[in-house]
């Protein structure tokens, strides 16, 4: 009597959970690839090829989705950026819910959800005004310009500070009669105040001393653009026209924070930096904006 004879396999037939867990894992090397300088692109061919494995050992591929997200989290904390550490908190949360739908209840899972659904709608309405403000074209014709401040490893600026101050720079060539104003005090880390630090780096790069004042008493956005106003008044400029130099997805509590001054200004927005540590800063502005609605500051 002849016996049929099966092959046995260790791989599960392909399913639809088996497609969304390697889209997550091509997301996440793509995430990499375009989303951190390219010295670190090595790291999203390795996730390529585990991710081939995934797709061949299909039984293997939850565990190998935990060990890429957890090491994604790990890899953004290498960064000594706040951006890149708000944003390892979404692979995090990618491994809480990977547990949550694969070993609990339904009711659990459904909860979940909804508090996902809700947390991603209520983050979408935020972001909007965010987006939308840093999109703008910039204005002509301002008589002053506030560069906000940020970091400055000792003397020397942060790349988001002198993207801040190239794009100052730029809209002071194009508007040869405005002055630009240099707003931060000294915070932990610096050996001099941003405001001394942009003031260095515009002169070098021949904006000519008067048209350059110095604010250099600010630790917050509102401060910066409280203290800025009174150098622009001192000046004579009471009521002129203000670009409010930043980064993009700052530009919205700039403006909305200039209002509620009196202050005639609107944003103009400096370069991007990389990608993933844009992502982080927007999340982090978000929580911003919440407290800026919340109690007007």
């Amino acid at each position: 009597m002849e016996q049929n004879r099966t092959t046995k396999t260790n791989r599960q037939p392909f399913t639809a959970l088996h497609a969304a867990g390697l889209l997550l894992l091509l997301l996440t090397a793509a995430a990499i690839f375009f989303g951190v300088h390219p010295r670190y692109r090595i790291l999203s061919y390795g996730i390529l090829a585990v991710s081939a494995l995934a797709a061949w050992k299909r039984n293997w591929m939850f565990r190998i989705i935990v060990a890429v997200e957890l090491g994604f989290a790990a890899f953004l904390w290498t960064f000594p950026q706040a951006g890149y550490h708000i944003v390892s908190a979404i692979p995090l949360a990618t491994v809480v819910l990977l547990l949550v739908f694969r070993f609990l209840g339904k009711p659990v899972k459904i909860a979940a959800a909804t508090v996902c659904a809700i947390a991603a709608l209520g983050l979408l309405m935020i972001e909007i005004p965010i987006v939308k403000t840093s999109l703008k074209p910039a204005e002509p014709g301002a008589k002053y310009v506030v560069v906000l401040g940020a970091a400055v490893y000792g003397e020397e600026p942060s790349i988001t500070l002198s993207r801040r101050l190239d794009r100052a720079i730029l809209y002071a060539e194009e508007n040869p009669g405005a002055k630009l104003v240099m707003s931060g005090g000294q915070g932990e880390g610096e050996d001099i105040s941003e405001a001394e630090c942009m003031r260095r780096y515009a002169s070098e790069r021949g904006v000519a001393p008067d048209r350059i004042l110095l604010e250099d008493r600010s630790t917050s956005t509102n401060e910066n653009l409280t203290f800025s106003k009174a150098v622009i008044d001192a000046d004579g400029g009471s009521g002129a026209r203000v670009a409010i130099v930043s980064s993009g997805y700052h530009l919205y509590r700039a403006e909305q924070t200039a209002k509620k001054l009196g202050l005639n200004g609107f944003g103009v927005a400096g370069a991007d930096g990389y990608p993933l540590y844009m992502v982080g800063m927007y999340l982090r502005e978000a929580l911003a904006v919440v407290k800026l609605w919340a109690f007007g500051a």
